[in-house]
């Protein structure tokens, strides 16, 4: 499944940039992220519970930060698998300034398998931009916070 799509923040590139970088934002901000806990360089251990449709779950895996180009790219790639079965995605994430404000662009490929393979191609895309609609909007919310101190 591809995924692609762009979100604008009101706030500057670099901060955006330092709350992506933050494994406990990113934690705090994943949909079903119970923690994510370090285990090398720009690279997390993390556990989710997630549903959808009828299938749910945990999962344990990896998240890890790649080919950094501060503060314009990086690639984030995620692993991991679990009772409702196994996720393998990639995806590159582009800040652009505009005039104040971030614009984040991500473009990715995810993999599944197992039961939760089963729920079919279009629910799964739907329910993957609704997760990644939640991410950016506990984004928004953290970075208004940051942005306000």
């Amino acid at each position: 499944m591809h995924l692609t799509g762009a979100r604008s923040f009101p706030s500057p590139r670099q901060l955006v940039w330092d709350t992506l970088q933050n494994p406990d934002e990113l934690a705090a901000c994943m949909p079903g992220c119970e923690g994510m806990n370090p285990i090398g360089p720009d690279q997390y251990e993390a556990t989710m519970t997630v549903k959808i449709a009828s299938i749910g779950g945990k999962f344990k895996g990896r998240v890890s930060l790649a080919e950094k180009q501060e503060p314009a790219s990086f690639i984030m790639r995620v692993e991991g698998g679990g009772g409702p079965g196994r996720v393998n995605g990639q995806g590159t994430l582009r800040l652009e300034e505009r005039g104040g404000a971030t614009e984040v662009g991500y473009d990715g490929d995810v993999q599944v398998a197992g039961a939760i393979a089963a729920v079919g191609q279009r629910l799964l895309g739907v329910s993957a931009k609704m997760m990644i609609g939640k991410f950016f909007d506990c984004m928004e919310q953290r970075l208004k916070t940051r942005t306000e101190v």
